[in-house]
């Protein structure tokens, strides 16, 4: 079984005709995590972009081939970090989000740093102290249908103005998973953007133009673009562990819970209370866990088992939906605001 490479090459102002026809070749020839660097009109400071955590999210990637074709000058120097090329490289090509026998490399941002995926995100921790970027950005895509958003540690004027350059809605988590946005190290904005669904032309163009206008801007500090949706601390609906999950149109007899498989249609939709989202099987809501950012259960006070149901007993606010089951087992089901919550879905400017 392959392992991936904890190395980093670096790569320095790139010609066009040397990346690659399209981004398929450009991750061939990259063939490894990869720094590249291009000047800036600007060369004292340096803006930060990172893609490929997870090595099936291609809409980074293809926006940095994009703007490496039109060899244009950005405002201040620029780093590209590609990660998870050894996955993206496994056949087929840009379908695993990491290599069958390793960790998430999105969840290895957290010592020990004793695996090669800890070791690459501790590289590239180093690299960040080293560099000190005014701003850092982590391109994903979404595992299902989805409008893009932000992710952010904090609410901020800072993260605010950086949000309001890539999409109209920031959500805040503070629950401590591994993740590169965890790293206060700096004093600079860190900001995930998730563009949307992995093969939506739509994301794609989505990341090209943001990442264009973060490149291009002259000051990041400049007043936001546009109003923004915030979605303060969200609860993770979670499967228990040793729980089966499935996605289908009628309810799985196997299947401890099953979700239908249009449920990404509900992403950033606010759906009342007494709505039925799936079925449960003979474990009934004991196959689920739903808890806040204190780490406390309240599945019991979102949800209701009416026979056989799985039934909402609020209104709330559902995001990060994947119809993916083996996301939805490794990670997470979905993320929710109850509308309950006072901040719940604010609209700020």
């Amino acid at each position: 079984m392959p392992h991936s490479s904890d190395r980093i090459k670096f790569w320095d102002s790139p010609r066009a005709d040397a990346i690659g026809a399209d981004h398929i070749e450009f991750l061939k020839i990259l063939a490894q995590p990869t720094w590249i660097t291009i000047k800036g009109r600007d060369s004292s400071r340096l803006r930060t972009i990172i893609t490929l955590l997870h090595g099936n999210e291609p809409s980074g990637l293809k926006a940095m081939h994009h703007y490496l074709k039109s060899a244009a000058t950005p405002c201040s120097n620029v780093a590209f970090f590609i990660a998870s090329v050894d996955a993206a490289l496994f056949p087929p090509l840009l379908s695993h989000r990491f290599l069958p026998n390793e960790k998430d490399l999105n969840r290895c941002f957290a010592p020990p740093y004793d695996d090669s995926q800890g070791r690459l995100a501790a590289k590239l921790l180093d690299l960040l102290k080293a560099e000190k970027p005014e701003a850092v950005i982590d391109i994903h895509n979404t595992s299902s249908h989805s409008e893009p958003f932000a992710v952010a540690r904090r609410d901020c004027p800072e993260i605010r103005k950086l949000t309001s350059l890539f999409t109209d809605k920031l959500v805040i988590i503070t629950k401590e998973m591994g993740t590169v946005l965890e790293q206060d190290l700096l004093a600079q904005p860190i900001l995930t953007v998730e563009f949307g669904g992995i093969m939506d032309p739509k994301a794609d163009q989505l990341a090209i133009e943001g990442l264009e206008r973060f490149v291009s801007l002259q000051q990041l500090s400049e007043d936001p673009m546009r109003p923004l949706q915030l979605l303060p601390e969200p609860i993770r609906l979670e499967l228990q562990e040793g729980c089966s999950i499935s996605f289908a149109s009628t309810a799985s007899a196997h299947a401890d819970v099953t979700l239908p498989n249009t449920l990404d249609q509900l992403n950033f939709a606010r759906v009342t209370g007494h709505t039925t989202l799936g079925w449960l099987g003979n474990a009934g809501m004991s196959a689920l866990k739903a808890e806040d950012a204190d780490g406390t259960d309240v599945l019991s006070d979102l949800f209701i088992d009416v026979d056989g149901l799985l039934v909402t007993r609020t209104s709330m606010t559902l995001f990060m939906v994947t119809t993916d089951p083996h996301i939805a087992k490794r990670d997470c089901i979905l993320y929710l605001i109850p509308a309950s919550e006072p901040d719940a879905a604010a609209v700020c400017t």
